[in-house]
């Protein structure tokens, strides 16, 4: 009875790391370049529990300033962060008081050349990445792609970071880049809600069996005739 107690037990966590994951889900549903994460089942079964990000895009939507970009398809922004080189998809980007290219973190976006430089004047970004002021070519966007996208690991401030190798990470040879666009959180509502009702549910189920057990339990120690 205490053996099967438990499978109910480690049963109960799961679920219980499927509803925090959803949660999560649900409270990102309006930050740009959010990407879902999803419990990975086959890995829990041997007691392996990890979720993995869901890397699949999100609506791709205008905004009209200048300093937006989204990106279609595979690919990271790079950014240099006071803890070292971090990964978004959120590209809601700004210029800061002494010209740098920053995103809403005021971390520096980096080109191929390094950290993203601009006099403020008419700016266009073409579909490679290519930064172009007042009709003289800068900098290109560094867009990094992963060759083992499942060492990405969030990290907060809707950054990854990548665990793997190094020379895992290279530079996306397929980076197409609307100018102006932002992408929007892969999070469909809807779905997130059926599977947090769902975990809801296995979890009630979980605990009114583990409440059984107990009870089964206490009346056979309680009642030597019944053993």
């Amino acid at each position: 009875m205490i053996s099967g107690n438990y499978g109910l037990i480690d049963g109960s966590l799961i679920q219980t790391l499927r509803f925090d994951t959803l949660s999560n889900n649900l409270a990102n549903v309006n930050t740009n370049g959010f990407k879902k994460e999803t419990l990975a089942f086959d890995e829990a079964l041997s007691m392996k529990i990890m979720t993995y990000i869901d890397l699949s895009p999100g609506p791709v939507v205008n905004t009209g300033n200048k300093y937006d970009v989204a990106l279609n398809g595979p690919g990271f922004f790079k950014i240099q962060t006071p803890a070292g080189i971090r990964y978004t998809r959120d590209g809601s980007f700004s210029l800061s008081r002494d010209g740098m290219l920053v995103n809403q973190n005021g971390d520096q976006v980096l080109g191929q050349n390094g950290p993203i430089t601009l006099s403020g004047g008419d700016l266009t970004i073409g579909r490679d990445g290519q930064i172009s002021e007042n009709g003289s070519p800068g900098d290109k966007l560094m867009i990094v792609d992963f060759i083992k996208p499942q060492f990405l690991r969030k990290e907060g401030m809707n950054y990854c970071v990548y665990v793997g190798k190094e020379q895992d990470i290279l530079t996306s040879e397929k980076a197409d880049i609307q100018h102006q666009y932002i992408e929007k959180s892969n999070v469909n509502v809807t779905e997130e809600m059926i599977k947090m009702v769902d975990a809801f549910r296995a979890f009630e189920s979980i605990q009114k069996a583990i409440q059984n057990a107990d009870d089964i339990t206490s009346k056979l120690v309680n009642d030597p005739e019944l053993l």
